[in-house]
Formats: C-alpha cells, sequence, structure tokens
C-alpha cells in the first residue's frame, strides 16, 4: 500500500485489498476509512513525522484477526505502508505454548515418582554388580528429564510472558564471583580451572540480578560441557551505557554452519560437539533471560579453539554506586 501526504492510499495490491476488504473503491481515499483502525493511521504518522520505519502489531477488534504492519517513509510525502495477517501464526504459537505447558504439567509427577522409587530401590542394593548398574543409569535418567522438563517449564512461562523482571541496579562483580564459585568444585572434578576476569569490582548492571544468574549459568554449565581440557574463564567490563560479561572456553568450539543457530531452542551441534546430553534449551532459554531485561547475547567460536559467548545488560547509573 502507498500513501501520499501519509493520509491518502494512492496504491493497494490484491493481498491489501483482500484484508481491508471492507472498503469499496480504497484508492484516493483516507488511510483511516479503509483500515479502520487509528493504531495503523498513528503508525503512519509517527514513521512520517520521524523519517525512520516503524512497525506494529494489532489485533483488529471485529474479527479478531492480528495484523503486523510496517510504515516505510519515502521522502517527505509518501509512506509504503507493508501489511501481514498473522493470524495462523499466532495461533500456532499459542498451540505449541499451551502443548509445552500442559506436557511438563503431566510428566512431572511420574517422574517424580520414579525417581523416588529408583532412590528407594537403590538404598536396598550392594555397592556394585549389574543390578547397582541398572539402578544408577535409571536415576542418571530419570534427573535428566527432569532437568529437561525444568526447562521447559522456564520456556513456557517465558513464552506465556509470565515472567516478572526487576530493572534495579546490582553487583555485577558479585554476581560473577558467586557465579564461579558455585561451578568451582564440578570444574576442579573434570580437571578443568574456571575463573575470573575483572579490572573493576564496581561494575553494576541494571535489571534482574535473579534472571542474569539463571542466565549465565546455563552458559557456564554449556561451555563446561563441552570442554574436556583447559579453562573457562567469566570476565566483566562496562562502558558509558552497557555491561558486558563473556564466557570463554578452550573446547571443541562451534562449526561457522551452526553457529547462528545455536540460540535455538532444541538445535543440538551433536555430530561436531562429540553428541554430549542435553536438550538443546540452555541457550535459547539464556537468550529469553537476557532480552526480557533489554540486553543481547551473542556467541563467537573457532573449531578446536573454543567458544565465547557474549552477554550485554544495561548498566547502572553511576548515582547507584
Amino acid at each position: 500500500m502507498v500513501l501520499i501526504e501519509g493520509r491518502i492510499v494512492r496504491w493497494l495490491n490484491p493481498a491489501a485489498r483482500l484484508i481491508f476488504s471492507a472498503a469499496e473503491h480504497p484508492t484516493g481515499r483516507p488511510l483511516v476509512e479503509v483500515v479502520r483502525d487509528h493504531r495503523i493511521e498513528a503508525l503512519v504518522a509517527r514513521a512520517q513525522q520521524a523519517g525512520l520505519e516503524q512497525t506494529i502489531e494489532v489485533e483488529l477488534p471485529l474479527s479478531g484477526r492480528r495484523l503486523q504492519a510496517r510504515a516505510v517513509p519515502f521522502g517527505t510525502e509518501a509512506v509504503g505502508l507493508l501489511v501481514r495477517d498473522i493470524s495462523r501464526v499466532r495461533y500456532l504459537e499459542t498451540v505449541r505454548q499451551q502443548f509445552v505447558a500442559n506436557l511438563s504439567h503431566e510428566m512431572r509427577t511420574p517422574l517424580a515418582g520414579l525417581d523416588l522409587a529408583a532412590q528407594t530401590l537403590s538404598g536396598q542394593l550392594p555397592a556394585d554388580g549389574d543390578a547397582r548398574s541398572f539402578i544408577d543409569r535409571v536415576i542418571q535418567e530419570s534427573q535428566r528429564l527432569q532437568a529437561i522438563l525444568r526447562n521447559l517449564t522456564q520456556l513456557a512461562a517465558l513464552d506465556a510472558q509470565g515472567v516478572e523482571v526487576d530493572h534495579a541496579p546490582f553487583s555485577l562483580a558479585e554476581l560473577v564471583r558467586e557465579l564461579v564459585d558455585r561451578y568451582q568444585p564440578r570444574a576442579t572434578a573434570a580437571s578443568l580451572e574456571v575463573r575470573v576476569e575483572m579490572a573493576d569490582g564496581r561494575i553494576e548492571a541494571l535489571g534482574d540480578k535473579g534472571k542474569t544468574d539463571q542466565a549465565l549459568e546455563k552458559i557456564l554449565d554449556n561451555a563446561l560441557k563441552f570442554t574436556s581440557a583447559g579453562e573457562v574463564v567469566v570476565s566483566a567490563r562496562d562502558d558509558l551505557s552497557r555491561v558486558e560479561i563473556t564466557v570463554r572456553d578452550t573446547g571443541v568450539g562451534i562449526p561457522p554452519r551452526d553457529l547462528p543457530r545455536i540460540f535455538e531452542r532444541f538445535y543440538k551441534v551433536d555430530r561436531a560437539r562429540g553428541g554430549q546430553p542435553g536438550s538443546g534449551l540452555g541457550l535459547s532459554i539464556a537468550r529469553h533471560l537476557v532480552e526480557l531485561q533489554g540486553g543481547t547475547i551473542t556467541a563467537e567460536s573457532t573449531p578446536g579453539a573454543g567458544t565465547l559467548v557474549r552477554v550485554r545488560l544495561p548498566r547502572a547509573p553511576l548515582t547507584s554506586r
């Protein structure tokens, strides 16, 4: 759809005529008479005033259809309005979210019962032998399933936007040191070194300390899982507007073709990463938790040399120190 002076419809393609079919002879009419939604009209006005592309998602009150509208200014007079009907996409997303939430709820009780029965039986078996090996495997797999279930439950809450996020100053230096201390025994058991690199011990971020801790736990867990020798280094620094936390390992690395997809849910680089157990959900959850706070997460990797995951969050005002 092309608009002149941001208000008059100059041209529509056939798809736009189907979406806004209620308006007869739309060409030459004011935009609001064609789209019958003041939010879309305001979107076009903002784009024209700012000279920048603007996007909005709206639900039409009568039909219930969900539209994604993007206004792109062309010079000072013309505006292009691109509209997509995403009703089906949003419906499928809702179905998926409900499925994950229901699956998590239904699996919780039987998995807890399985783990309890296995733990009870384990206490009655000798310390060695085939029976001990089998029951230990049952306990290990039940706990793995429960970890996957916790991740699914967390993802369902994030998808449903049911997670509250704080936006308050917190000591990033303190959080990083506590995190590394928690993972020190695991690293020592695997003959790895995990350490902190931080020049300024007063770095403060603006966000949710608990959610940041959960995200960094997922990242550090992943780094230790795929590092067989060497070290994992957690560092932090800040600039005028952001703080940056990096987790660098000396593990197997990630092939370039897989790197753009590692934050997708259920995506696993099994062949290149040695087939380590996992659900492929950890980094996806980390991305959700970071982005909820207005932050970003990226990764860099060299196969055979290691991986670096970089998290950026808003910086707390200097007055908070």
